[in-house]
């Protein structure tokens, strides 16, 4: 008795009818902003290229090309022509095609981006840093304080002292557990 047998050969492929998807899904993803910044995606103009809408608004699109890095081994060794012929070739400059940018629009910008980022900057300094510990290490800095006080070698010598932390450690330990939250807490309850 004959057994069934699969069928392999290659999987039709319909060239216009594939194309047309991968067409349509590209016009869909097409230039859009995927920033997280509100003020860059509100000036974000989808029928211009990433590059041409990154230059409109005054921001650098690769920061390698805005602020170019010295060659040190250039500086090292001079260049010396050998027999007429020249060493160094210079490098035509790039040229940018497409639309005039907006001066004062992209002025705008950057300075709507410079205010928002020192902003940010005021309130993190304001904010201060939050130490946290580990519930059992808050435990354990409690303990030791009620026990020992600041004597951080007798912390050392301390059978709870299961990690073996030194004194050092102890101090430092003990002094963020100072300035937590969780210290203040305790000392309020």
């Amino acid at each position: 008795m004959a057994r069934d047998v699969k069928k392999r050969g290659k999987p039709s492929y319909t060239n216009r009818r594939n194309r047309q998807k991968y067409l349509k899904k590209k016009d869909g993803k097409k230039k859009l902003s995927k920033s997280a910044v509100p003020l860059i995606k509100y000036n974000w103009d989808e029928s211009k290229t990433p590059r041409e809408n990154v230059r409109d608004m005054g921001i650098a699109f690769n920061p390698n090309e805005a602020v170019p890095i010295r060659e040190t081994r250039k500086d090292i060794i001079d260049a010396v022509p050998i027999d007429g012929v020249s060493v160094g070739v210079p490098k035509p400059a790039k040229k940018m095609t497409g639309r005039k940018t907006n001066v004062k629009q992209a002025a705008h910008i950057v300075s709507n981006l410079e205010k928002q980022v020192q902003e940010e900057e005021e309130a993190r300094a304001n904010q201060g840093r939050k130490f946290r510990l580990f519930h059992r290490e808050t435990e354990l800095c409690v303990y030791m304080l009620a026990r020992h006080g600041d004597d951080f070698q007798a912390m050392t010598r301390d059978p709870k002292n299961l990690w073996q932390y030194t004194p050092k450690q102890w101090a430092k330990k003990i002094r963020t557990h100072k300035e937590s939250e969780m210290c203040k807490f305790l000392e309020t309850a």
